[in-house]
């Protein structure tokens, strides 16, 4: 199905969704910069940075784990737009409180807490709206995720750079309302474009089968499709490695750059490469090997704690940084597909949920022993220390036979095959010769 297939208002929607897409991921990379470095600014310690990065992963986890089931009752929609205006408000207040009454650290850990419980579920709701949207807009599966990571890289690009350029200009705090902004916005692109259609609340939220049985059977699902168990378990053994470059490279930057702009700019690097490849993932990526790209995808990243530890000129780094990016943007569009390839409309926001609870559960332990090991190792040990524990983890996940079934053909190529009527109910098969 090609987008020539669907009247320019039927591709409104998609175009909606995917400007959320950007914005929200924006404002993630904004705070990610502004937080860690207003922490250093106003404590001295790489530790408490650590533990400040720590509490916004937290709550993401519990509402990944126990939120999938009230997504998918509410409404993909409708979660989406609370989802944005809570984290808005509860973000907004960390400036406005610190520039009027005065903001202790318990204070800041408790707003960025509240603020995070909303982000899995907002996550969740937009990746689940991509294979309805797509498929109205007749736009391939592969295609929508890799405009929505190209919109990722951007952001990657250009947010953490301009961060640190106003974080220099006007301080860590004020650029906080900016995140928040754009939090705004991404409510306003749902709400105002994105159909109600494009929901599909599966149940109200007190209703029948009972809670526990459905997170049971998303439960169920995600560890009977083994294919989607061996992404979710490659990508979180990773993240939990990678989740430490929050503290580790404003860390850095403080200790042999002094620029807060230099912090931004490592960051941009990352996303230039990545741009490129998600670029080109969306135009010949339904092509390529898929087990490739994963392997490719997550090698990539180890070979930044090894480039930081040698401490080379900056413009070595930012080179190295753009190759790595490359390296690594065509995975997360890829995972994406195959998840709402094999997962059935009415199981979206559990399995997704899910995910992405191994996801940000994954950084919070990251980030805390991170920063705490540079506080009592020194930061070059720290790089070696976790790019050799890297290595072992790629040993793990080169060998996990299940990656293999990436190559093989879903259910269904269509975008929206799971989406006709009746398909919710019916068996899906996996792989591994489970049903759910």
């Amino acid at each position: 199905m090609s987008a020539h297939a669907a009247p320019a208002n039927q591709r409104v929607p998609l175009v909606a969704l995917l400007a959320s897409y950007g914005s929200v991921h924006s404002s993630v990379l904004l705070f990610m910069i502004a937080l860690p470095w207003f922490v250093l600014e106003t404590t001295g310690s790489a530790g408490q940075t650590g533990l400040a990065t720590a509490v916004h992963g937290v709550p993401m986890v519990i509402t990944g784990i126990f939120g999938g089931v009230i997504v998918d009752r509410l409404g993909y929609r409708r979660t989406a737009i609370i989802s944005d205006l809570m984290s808005a408000i509860a973000f907004g207040m960390i400036p406005v409180m610190f520039l009027t009454v005065g903001l202790s650290f318990w204070m800041l850990l408790t707003l960025v807490f509240i603020g995070a419980i909303f982000d899995t579920p907002g996550f969740t709701s937009r990746l689940s709206m991509m294979p309805d949207v797509a498929r109205r807009a007749g736009v391939r599966l592969e295609r929508a995720n890799s405009i929505s990571q190209t919109l990722s890289q951007a952001s990657i690009l250009l947010a953490p750079a301009l961060g640190g350029i106003l974080i220099g200009i006007i301080g860590a705090a004020p650029v906080l309302f900016v995140t928040s902004g754009l939090l705004v916005t991404s409510t306003l692109a749902v709400l105002l474009f994105v159909p109600s259609e494009s929901s599909r609340a599966q149940y109200s939220v007190d209703a029948k089968p009972e809670y526990l049985n459905e997170l049971k059977r998303g439960i169920a699902f995600l560890f009977n499709t083994r294919v989607i168990l061996a992404l979710m378990i490659s990508v979180t053994m990773i993240q939990l490695l990678r989740a430490g470059l929050l503290v580790i490279m404003p860390v850095y930057t403080q200790v042999y750059f002094e620029s807060a702009a230099d912090f931004g700019f490592m960051f941009a690097a990352l996303g230039g490469g990545g741009l490129v490849s998600s670029i080109l993932f969306g135009i010949w990526g339904h092509r390529w090997p898929r087990r490739a790209v994963v392997l490719v995808g997550v090698s990539s990243l180890m070979l930044t704690f090894f480039l930081l530890a040698l401490t080379p000129p900056y413009w070595m780094i930012l080179s190295g940084l753009v190759v790595i990016g490359f390296l690594g943007g065509p995975m997360i569009p890829l995972v994406f597909t195959v998840l709402q390839e094999r997962t059935p409309s009415d199981l979206r926001g559990r399995v997704f949920g899910l995910y992405d609870a191994g996801i940000f559960g994954a950084m919070v332990p990251g980030r805390l022993f991170t920063g705490y090991v540079i506080d009592f190792v020194g930061l070059i040990q720290t790089l070696l220390i976790i790019g050799g524990a890297y290595m072992l983890a790629l040993l793990g996940i080169f060998s996990n036979r299940h990656l293999h079934q990436v190559n093989e053909s879903a259910p269904s190529d269509d975008p929206g095959t799971e989406e006709e009527p009746g398909a919710a109910g019916r068996p899906v098969r996996t792989k591994s010769g489970g049903s759910s």
